[in-house]
């Protein structure tokens, strides 16, 4: 059998006001391991993969936050069976039938009553794409996600500070999460191209891969460049730690007026930091619900400066 190669997840001495509880260990922990069960036979590490995932699991500390867990596990999953966990064929297949439906989705949303609460909507739904909280993930999720952004809410008092804001906007950072969920954000950033087209927009994607999150590769395959500006955030984080994002991605987030922040792992390495944020997500877990009083597994936009 392998050698233990525990990781030390201490070593990041950062406070994220989105704090470890046991739900998100047991998530996570979950959601790996039944995804290396998925992929991989050999019993010998399949046994010291869960042994050492839980370790790191049960030791992280509660300072930290589920981004970085998350990362230290997919680092344990490379040394114990020397290869990354692949979603390349997840994202290719979200990404290729989203791109189908753009341009009808586009055109329905643009012929809307009021086009930028309705892109939200599809954007907020869009973020149930997520491998990190369901392991199993098949295309039907995308028939759920519309049905969903169609059923959503997009909070009047949240809403009304929004177009506030952007009314006087020069600069947004729009902060991408996963796969599939792109295409609508590229939806979302057309409508808020159209009605000000005076606003320049950065995106910020992954640096590294990571699950099913988007890269700069993800985002040329999608066609994102020829929207806005894109960089990557220079880190294998699901999110956006500040400690570790490189100086044209914090430089991006201080020069801008407005901030969207897409899913959880944005949410919870970037909540608290004092940023003009909006944080567009799909409610996955108990703790964000009970954090933010609203319902599990509902699609939300929350303003920070609401919080």
């Amino acid at each position: 059998m392998p050698a233990p190669c525990r990781l030390i997840y201490a070593q990041h001495a950062l406070f994220y006001a989105m704090t470890l509880d046991d739900e998100c260990r047991d998530c996570l922990y979950g959601s790996q391991t039944k995804k290396a069960e998925a992929i991989d036979l050999d019993a010998e590490k399949l046994a010291l993969f869960k042994k050492e995932a839980r370790l790191i699991c049960d030791s992280a500390p509660e300072s930290g936050c589920a981004p970085l867990l998350c990362r230290d596990l997919n680092l344990l999953h490379g040394k114990i069976f020397a290869k990354s966990l692949d979603y390349s064929k997840e994202k290719k297949m979200f990404n290729s039938r989203l791109l189908e439906m753009e341009d009808a989705l586009y055109a329905s949303i643009q012929a809307s009553e009021d086009p930028l609460k309705e892109a939200l909507k599809y954007a907020m739904a869009s973020n149930y794409i997520d491998y990190a909280r369901i392991y199993n993930l098949s295309q039907g999720a995308v028939d759920l996600v519309i049905q969903a952004a169609r059923g959503s809410h997009v909070d009047a008092g949240v809403y009304a500070k929004l177009r506030q804001d952007l009314s006087t906007a020069r600069t947004l950072c729009y902060l991408h999460d996963n796969c599939g969920e792109i295409v609508l954000d590229k939806i979302l950033i057309r409508i808020l191209k159209d009605q000000y087209p005076a606003l320049e927009i950065t995106s910020v994607v992954r640096g590294k891969p990571v699950i099913n999150d988007v890269t700069e590769e993800d985002a040329r395959d999608t066609g994102l460049y020829e929207f806005v500006k894109v960089i990557g955030n220079g880190t294998d984080v699901p999110g956006t730690p500040l400690g570790e994002v490189s100086k044209e991605t914090l430089d991006a987030l201080s020069r801008s007026d407005v901030i969207f922040s897409k899913g959880l792992g944005n949410l919870e390495t970037l909540y608290g930091e004092g940023y003009s944020a909006y944080y567009c997500f799909c409610c996955k877990c108990n703790h964000i619900a009970e954090r933010f009083s609203i319902p599990l597994w509902s699609a939300a936009i929350v303003a920070e400066q609401a919080i």
